[in-house]
Order: structure tokens, then C-alpha cells, then sequence
């Protein structure tokens, strides 16, 4: 059976346009092809029940992989470039390649949005949404250019291609698309989207973290300080790490290290002013830095990491 979109509030939609192009949406669902045609009725039930954990409102789920890797950088969309099978820099039993243009972290705002909407409905089933809704959602302004912008943003999410490897297991794992699948109604700006099953694995009770969104959008154009925020929240306790580890991993262009240390230096300010650490301090000569989150976590994330800890 095809995949199926559920419109049975289609009858409350007033405007007839609105009406019109959901039937559309619904009609390209219907009629696509489904990746599990031809599979084992074991795999096909186990498919339909695969989804995201349910997240609380107030929050936003950011996979640790990807948070404690250069996967979203701390570039500007100005500073973007192509890239063509590089080993980005991670850190713990993963080794990530990837392909596509640059990622950043307006990027990974979009893919935490696009995921938390997601969490209600089987991985790898077709979520819609308005343009408006993301926009709103993301804190940004609504209009023709950010419209476009929103296009251009889900079409290099859906473009890129990520590899990853277990350094463990040595098991390579390509073909991973961040979006499996995207279309636009053009008329109504309404999105539908599919995302690929596997990033179940990647958001799961030990290897994902809630984000305060709050705290997350009020940071917005302070990329260091953005890409710093899940680095840190990704972990229980922080421990100490290099500032050299550190450009490496947020991706920074700055390959000077002096230059880079008095950018962190402001991002880590920025950090407190947020309230998403209370304390940090650069030591010498081993340029190690130690941040201490005090009780600026969130209560959500407390309870999130409390839950994780219990299971170890």
C-alpha cells in the first residue's frame, strides 16, 4: 500500500487554494514509490514503528555526534564551501565524511526544527508543514527572501551526503541523506519531507541532548557561540579540552591560534550572558579550557541527563 498522508482535516481548510493544493501534496504521496515494496512483512512492521523519541516543547534535540564534530560548522553562509569526501574533525569511536556545501549552524537549527516536527510520525512517513511554520519556528522573519532562503536551506540539507564509520567496529555506514526526501507546494509555500530512518540511531536516549530553544534562538548570529552551546550541552560534565581541539571541531576558519582564542574567549562570554555556563577559564601553558555549567542547565536537559544517567 502507498504511503499516505493524513488529511482528515482537510474539510476544516476554508480556502479553497489552501484546499486544493493539500489534495496535491496528499495526491504525490499517494503516488510515490515506497522503498520497502517487495520486503519481508517483518521488515515492513518494523519500519512503520521506528520514530524519534518525543521531546518537550520548550526544547530541541541535537544528536552528540553531530554537536562534538565539525559536521555543522561555525562558518557564515558567506564563507560556505564545497566539499568533496573530507574526514571532518570528531571526536570519541566516529570518523564522519561528508560531501556537499558546508553546513552551519542556521543549518543545524533547520535540522532540529525539521526533526522535532517529525517525532509524532513513523521515520522514513512524510511530514508537512508551512513554510511559516519553520520560519516562525526558527525566530525568523517571515517574507519573499526568507522564503527563498528556506529553499535553499532544506535543498543543502537534502543534498548532503554523510558517511559514518565506527573506528570499533570498523563498519562503514554510506548513503546517509540529513533529508531523505523535500517538496514545495509552490501556491501554498507548504513543505513535505521525509527523514532518513537511520538517523533514529543517532537520537537516541544516550546519544542525543535537549536544547533550551529560547536559549538557542537568543543566540542567533553568534555562530562560535551557537556551535559551542551543543558542544557543551552535549555533555553531563564538561571536561577539559585543548582551545586547538576546539577550532578543529567547530570547523572555525581561524588557523591561528591566538586569533582563535580571543574569538572563543567572547563566545564563552556570550555563553555565561545566556546563561548556558556559569563559569570558564583558560589554563596555561596547556591551553586547556574548563567550563563550569553550574546550574545554568536547563531543567529539562537536568532531567534528560539524570534519566541517561541512571541507565549506565
Amino acid at each position: 500500500m502507498a504511503a499516505q498522508l493524513d488529511l482528515s482535516l482537510l474539510a476544516t481548510v476554508k480556502d479553497p487554494e489552501l484546499r486544493a493544493s493539500i489534495e496535491r501534496l496528499g495526491n504525490v504521496i499517494a503516488e510515490a514509490p515506497r522503498d520497502d515494496v517487495g520486503a519481508p512483512d517483518a521488515i515492513k512492521l518494523t519500519a512503520k514503528i521506528i520514530q524519534f523519541p518525543l521531546f518537550p516543547e520548550a526544547t530541541r534535540p541535537v544528536s552528540n555526534d553531530m554537536a562534538r564534530s565539525a559536521l555543522f560548522s561555525c562558518v557564515q553562509g558567506k564563507d560556505r564551501r564545497f566539499i568533496k569526501d573530507a574526514l571532518l574533525a570528531t571526536v570519541a569511536d566516529k570518523d564522519i565524511r561528508f560531501t556537499g556545501e558546508q553546513l552551519n549552524q542556521d543549518d543545524h537549527d533547520l535540522l532540529m526544527q525539521m526533526v522535532f516536527m517529525a517525532q509524532n510520525k513513523p521515520l522514513g512517513s512524510w511530514v508537512m508543514v508551512p513554510a511559516y511554520g519553520i520560519l516562525q519556528a526558527l525566530g525568523r522573519q517571515i517574507g519573499g527572501k526568507q522564503y527563498r532562503e528556506l529553499r535553499a536551506d532544506i535543498a543543502r540539507l537534502a543534498a548532503a551526503m554523510v558517511i559514518i564509520r565506527n573506528t570499533e567496529t570498523k563498519r562503514e555506514v554510506f548513503g546517509h541523506h540529513l533529508i531523505a526526501k523535500a517538496e514545495q507546494d509552490e501556491k501554498s509555500r507548504h513543505w513535505i519531507y521525509r527523514l532518513d530512518p537511520d538517523l533514529r540511531a543517532l537520537y537516541g536516549d544516550m546519544t542525543h541532548t535537549l536544547i533550551d530553544w529560547d536559549q538557542r534562538l537568543a543566540l542567533k548570529g553568534k555562530d562560535l557561540a551557537r556551535w559551542l552551546q551543543l558542544y557543551i550541552a552535549s555533555h553531563a560534565k564538561p571536561y577539559p579540552v585543548k582551545v586547538a581541539t576546539l577550532r578543529d571541531l567547530s570547523g572555525s576558519r581561524t588557523k591561528a591560534l591566538k586569533n582563535f582564542r580571543g574569538k572563543l574567549r567572547l563566545a564563552l562570554d556570550d555563553l555565561v550572558d545566556n546563561d548556558d555556563i556559569q563559569r570558564w577559564e583558560i589554563q596555561m601553558p596547556q591551553d586547556l579550557l574548563f567550563v563550569d555549567r553550574g546550574t545554568a542547565i536547563s531543567a529539562s536537559q537536568r532531567r534528560h541527563l539524570d534519566r541517561n544517567k541512571t541507565r549506565t
